[in-house]
């Protein structure tokens, strides 16, 4: 019985989002720091100075005040339940209750959101990266946010901090390297773990982690264990893979191996883009986020 409920609920939001009325695109801005909410390994973080990097919301009103965000970049829906810190991103194709927030307002025009599955509000200083979570209890400062007309944020012209990168994905893609800029030897320092968090590899796995990209679009790839191989085109910026990737079947002893090699040969097919920035290279999902970094040997 309760499952039934269960499934007419989450059918219910699904409906009602199709039904509704779409607002205009929106930007989530942080009412304490003032950054903009973009995309960071993964997940949402307030840290964008700039409104260009921010990622672009549709707002989708379902019944009362709840409401759910669709990022206008990859069609997906905003989740709060990614990891055991419940931090927010995109990639849902569906509302259901992880995706959907009670839109609390909280005066001069700023707004609280509050998880309907867990009951917390998001938050905006999570960590070094200001992630946003459903964490907290009670709305305060870090608790408050503005929501931009994306036509009133044209006028923000400020240039990110250093490091900061294109966190929503937005990373000049059709304006990006090409295969012959990309051919040569790299470590592989980086992968995304299940949970989509990208992750540095351990000392022991990042000293045997390798990629190599040759002129006709062979690429290798090993962690030490086995060896993968495909075919890849880039062109401004768009990365394909034209070949499904292939890979030796060896037993591995150090632990890990094997897991961040499957991972790799999965990400070889959800990457999308690639980004350049002098000796590092970053392969990214449709939606932006980032899946694999490489550092130029």
């Amino acid at each position: 019985m309760k499952r039934t409920v269960r499934n007419l609920l989450a059918l219910t939001l699904v409906l009602a989002a199709g039904a509704a009325a779409k607002a205009d695109e929106v930007l989530l801005q942080s009412a304490k720091s003032g950054l903009y909410v973009t995309v960071v390994n993964g997940t949402l973080a307030a840290s964008a100075q700039d409104a260009r990097q921010a990622v672009k919301l549709d707002t989708v009103r379902l019944e009362g005040n709840k409401i759910a965000f669709r990022d206008v970049r990859s069609g997906t829906y905003v989740r709060a339940g990614v990891g055991q810190g419940t931090m927010l991103a995109t990639g849902s194709p569906h509302i259901r209750s992880w995706e959907t927030f009670e839109l609390d307002r909280t005066g001069r025009g700023e707004v609280a959101l509050r998880s309907s599955q867990n009951g917390l509000y998001v938050r905006a200083g999570v960590g070094r990266g200001s992630h946003l979570a459903a964490v907290s209890e009670r709305a305060r400062d870090w608790e408050t946010f503005r929501l931009v007309d994306v036509r009133n944020a044209g006028g923000h012209q400020d240039r990110p901090r250093p490091g900061q990168g294109n966190g929503n994905g937005n990373h000049n893609a059709g304006q990006g390297p090409d295969l012959s800029s990309l051919i040569g030897n790299y470590r592989i320092t980086h992968v995304t773990a299940d949970n989509g968090f990208l992750v540095p590899l351990g000392r022991e796995l990042a000293g045997r982690a390798r990629m190599s990209i040759e002129g006709r679009g062979n690429l290798s790839a090993t962690a030490g264990c086995n060896s993968i191989s495909a075919r890849i085109a880039v062109e401004n910026g768009r990365f394909q893979t034209r070949s499904q990737p292939m890979s030796t079947k060896m037993g591995c002893v150090i632990r890990g191996q094997s897991l961040v090699e499957n991972r790799i040969s999965q990400i070889l097919t959800e990457a999308r883009t690639v980004q350049r920035d002098g000796r590092i290279v970053t392969l990214r999902a449709r939606n932006g986020a980032e899946l694999l970094k490489l550092r130029r040997m």
